[in-house]
């Protein structure tokens, strides 16, 4: 370890002495919380530097994820020496096991964090668009992906998924109106095209009849006061919040979509995929 850490090891017996580390360490004889701040920055170096052996690197990598998982104590020191901007560029690259490891360790972090960390560290992850350069550098790679990538990729929607529970799992305040204007604001971007040149000459009456007509339309259920339908959780707020987002955001095909039974839908698939992920609890190791 001092050789480690007073930078004593070089190329092939560098990459020796790391795998004889993970395999020393994978039989559980030496604890975790032995190791120094000098060897923990030393192996972040590897994983920070842009240029290095890819034997090297995976099981840097590697080191690191179970100093993650295994000491609170590292997790923190760890933390403190690695980001998740230094870690992205490992998945824009073309070797899996190492985009796999990659990924590990994120989870890693965001596994052990503390509550009000994880959702910093996801919206650090979209901002450098994550998402993104998993989808058009491992998902849509021209390779197919292994098993322990799977399970990654399984980890990692689970843990971001898990942030929305909170959403999933509150009532909608009928008697707010700014909640109850976003409601309005749904069906004005869905149908106001082709009904708000009679809308202002209508009587009272027409407008609540068209309303109700254009809420049947979307989904609702409870037609006259919809807000209603999102007092039931799950999957509570969270429904409104993708249908906005989808309005927002896609406005054609959310108007295309939009004579279907869309937050019917929307609510089914919020539902599938909490029981599929099991919102809020840990992901399984398989």
């Amino acid at each position: 370890l001092s050789s480690l850490s007073n930078s004593l090891c070089f190329g092939d017996m560098l990459s020796f002495t790391l795998t004889a580390f993970v395999e020393l360490m994978d039989h559980g004889i030496v604890s975790w919380d032995t190791f120094s701040v000098a060897f923990i920055k030393k192996i972040a170096s590897f994983v920070n530097k842009s240029a290095m052996d890819i034997s090297i690197l995976q099981r840097s990598l590697a080191i690191l994820e179970s100093m993650v998982l295994n000491s609170h104590d590292l997790y923190q020191k760890v933390a403190q020496e690695i980001t998740i901007g230094q870690l992205i560029p490992h998945l824009q690259g073309s070797d899996q096991e190492i985009q796999t490891y990659t990924i590990a360790v994120i989870n890693a972090l965001f596994l052990k964090a503390p509550d009000d960390r994880r959702q910093e560290m996801a919206n650090i992850l979209a901002q450098k668009q994550l998402r993104s350069i998993i989808l058009t550098h491992v998902i849509r790679a021209q390779r197919a992906i292994n098993n322990e990538m799977a399970h990654q990729l399984y980890v990692l929607q689970v843990l971001t998924f898990n942030l929305l529970e909170d959403r999933m799992m509150t009532k909608m305040d009928p008697q707010d109106q700014a909640q109850r204007d976003i409601i309005f604001e749904l069906r004005r971007i869905a149908f106001d095209a082709e009904s708000e040149p009679n809308n202002s000459s209508g009587s009272m009456e027409k407008r609540k009849s068209m309303y109700t007509r254009d809420y049947k339309k979307l989904g609702f259920i409870n037609h006259v006061n919809p807000a209603m339908d999102f007092t039931q959780t799950p999957p509570g707020m969270l429904a409104l919040d993708n249908m906005l987002y989808f309005a927002k955001h896609h406005q054609d095909a959310y108007i295309r979509v939009s004579l279907w039974p869309l937050l019917r839908l929307t609510c089914f698939l919020l539902n599938f995929h909490a029981k599929l992920t099991k919102t809020g609890g840990l992901p399984l190791d398989e």
